[in-house]
């Protein structure tokens, strides 16, 4: 692991926050209550559901390279209609790639 990416303590921090708040949209997605208009429906819930699993991960344990894998997952968390966490995880690649 990168010791600028272990010792980023607020990436970390909002890469966890994102990760847990697209857990929540996600959960609602798959119940039909949706905050955004666009999406697969219930299959975009469930693939945001994964990829909120998994920037919670990269929040929790970062490897090398972390802020790039963590603006990956938030474009494809955008992508499958889940706004407020993919928004969020966004905000954590910008402030892991600027320190």
């Amino acid at each position: 692991m990168s010791e600028v990416q272990e010792t980023d303590l607020l990436m970390r921090i909002m890469a966890i926050a994102g990760g847990i708040i697209t857990l929540i949209e996600a959960v609602l997605k798959v119940m039909s209550v949706e905050i955004v208009s666009w999406g697969w429906g219930w299959i975009g819930g469930a693939v945001a559901f994964g990829l909120a699993i998994l920037a919670i991960l990269l929040g929790i344990r970062p490897i090398h390279y972390t802020p790039v894998f963590l603006g990956i997952l938030g474009v494809g968390i955008l992508i499958f209609g889940v706004l407020i966490g993919g928004i969020v995880v966004i905000v954590a690649t910008i402030l892991g790639a600027i320190t």
